[in-house]
């Protein structure tokens, strides 16, 4: 979209103004990147495109992962210009810090309402707050590239009066939670919703707010442009669930996000789910056994790539039941709690070797799940892996630290978090010495007992010079295994370093600024640093400490 120049309106203005005016379009974000790069401004213009490919990769692509690794590396980088490159937003709204395909997207109503005691979070917006949130919405969304609102504390009649402004047709993401959370309040406002000129452009809708079947069956989005549900609570009636699934803009859906749905509305609503042609992505908490039937479908689901379950008390019939189900283009799974023998169904799946993104952190997996994995199919395929909290000893992190098995292998996180570990520090050092994962770039240790034995193992290998985030919080590591860190030529690429947590007293290594120079995130929290070291540390590493 060409803008014309205003008289004393610079280049990069009218750059932004095209961004603005065509807030849905990737091409002016992608042409003012051009003029950054050619503006000495390359970071901003590499985080511009690199938010516009993610947004537009299918979660099934093999680069998906690549991306996502790409795009917080370039966040990184970004840092402290990110927030400052953010506009002051109009009063009566507060940045919630979400950029999108490279810009600012959401934003928050500030009510300003002030605490009233016993009844905080009940109190509705005044007439005066009201008024001064629309008057400025159209200075939100003509000098903004937000384009999502979250309005807290809503009624009807404030949520209409809000989306009844004229300005309030350009938004395409809404997340709205009422003063009083129940079912009855939340279908009231998804009529509002459903008969403001909003829905005609809606792409996302957050309802922080209980409703029943048939009050979100009545929601009447757009099917072009409706993609993302995030439901907090649904109840209501089975017998609805027909209707909900017949309508246009629930079987557009791209991404379904269900927290607590009555259990006899589960099964019902995740078959209606797997009939939807274009679901891509489905996060369920609290599944109950009795809505598996839909998991196991040999027809369902036909576009899903990512899958989550979380909160999930029966997580054994859950990866039995997936692991009969066909999911022919599932890429990135998520599922909590899982032992060895809960594991073993979900590998012999035939869609598992498909799978670049396995998360099974949070349970009791022990180093026979670990060496099984490891001489899978699946393991050559592996982008990231999510462990942490298992059971693992010395020949489980061996396993998994086989650049051999796990040649393709980005991100291992095997954070211990909780519980005591068998494996003597001496051993972890063995293990940190023969990490073999080349293409590693983000790895997390935090937890196990490295000490500075462990932490200078990890500095002299070759293995990892391509890591750009390391975490190793609560591994006490001390002042020389910090040195070694620091010192390491293999590590020199670090964009961040969490040592969250550890025994360091000075940090001393990191007062040399040509030690880790790109270093754009480091986490020194919770170690016995004086006052004064800290200080130093200030002058020489300024705003990262």
């Amino acid at each position: 979209m060409a803008v014309g120049y205003d008289r004393g309106m610079s280049e990069e203005d009218a750059l932004l103004k095209a961004v603005i005016a065509d807030a849905g379009d990737d091409t002016p974000r992608l042409v003012y990147a051009d003029w950054l790069d050619e503006h000495d401004a390359p970071i901003q213009a590499e985080f511009i495109r690199t938010q516009c490919r993610l947004a537009s990769c299918s979660i099934a692509d093999p680069e998906y992962p690549e991306l996502l690794e790409r795009a917080a590396e370039v966040e990184l980088r970004f840092g402290l210009a990110l927030r400052l490159t953010a506009p002051q937003l109009p009063s009566g709204f507060k940045h919630e810090r979400e950029f999108r395909r490279g810009f600012p997207h959401f934003a928050v109503a500030d009510w300003e309402v002030d605490p009233v005691p016993h009844h905080e979070g009940r109190v509705p917006p005044g007439n005066e707050q009201v008024d001064r949130v629309c008057a400025a919405l159209p200075d939100l969304v003509a000098n903004t590239t937000v384009r999502h609102l979250a309005l807290q504390r809503m009624t009807p009649d404030v949520l209409a009066r809000v989306l009844a402004e004229p300005a309030a047709r350009v938004l395409t993401g809404l997340t709205v939670s009422p003063v009083e959370p129940d079912a009855e309040g939340g279908d009231a406002l998804i009529r509002v919703i459903g008969r403001s000129p909003v829905v005609a452009n809606l792409e996302h809708l957050d309802l922080a707010t209980p409703s029943t079947v048939a009050g979100l069956a009545a929601l009447n989005a757009n099917p072009d442009r409706f993609r993302t549900l995030d439901l907090p609570a649904l109840s209501g009636r089975r017998e609805d669930i027909p209707a909900l699934a017949r309508a246009a803009w629930f079987r557009g859906l791209r991404d379904v996000f269900m927290r607590r749905v009555e259990r006899p509305l589960q099964g019902p609503l995740l078959v209606a789910l797997a009939g939807a042609p274009r679901l891509e992505s489905l996060t369920v908490w609290h599944l109950q056994p009795t809505a598996l039937k839909a998991l196991g479908s040999a027809t369902g689901f036909p576009e899903l790539a990512r899958l989550t379950f979380e909160f999930c008390d029966d997580t054994g019939r859950i990866a039995a039941r997936l692991a009969g189900g066909r999911f022919p283009r599932l890429a990135d799974l998520t599922i909590s709690g899982l032992d060895d023998d809960t594991f073993a169904p979900l590998l012999g799946a035939r869609w598992f070797p498909q799978l670049h993104t396995f998360d099974s952190s949070g349970g009791s997996l022990t180093d026979a799940s670990a060496a099984a994995l490891s001489k899978s199919p699946a393991a050559p395929r592996l982008r990231v892996l999510k462990v942490w909290g298992n059971w693992f000893t010395k020949a489980g992190l061996a396993a998994l630290g086989n650049g051999a098995r796990f040649p393709a292998l980005a991100a291992l996180t095997l954070d211990l978090s909780v519980g005591d570990t068998r494996v003597r520090p001496d051993a972890l050092a063995r293990f940190a010495a023969g990490l073999s994962l080349s293409r590693l770039r983000y790895l997390d240790l935090g937890g196990w007992p490295l000490g500075d034995a462990g932490a200078k193992a990890l500095a002299a290998n070759p293995h990892l010079a391509n890591v750009t985030r390391l975490r190793l919080a609560g591994c006490g590591i001390g002042d020389r295994g910090l040195t070694a860190l620091a010192r390491s030529r293999h590590l020199q690429g670090l964009l961040e370093l969490s040592v969250y947590n550890n025994t360091l007293k000075k940090a001393a290594a990191l007062l040399v600024p040509d030690r880790l120079p790109r270093l754009a995130a480091l986490n020194l929290d919770v170690n016995p640093i004086r006052p004064a070291d800290r200080a130093a540390l200030h002058r020489a590493r300024g705003w990262l400490v």
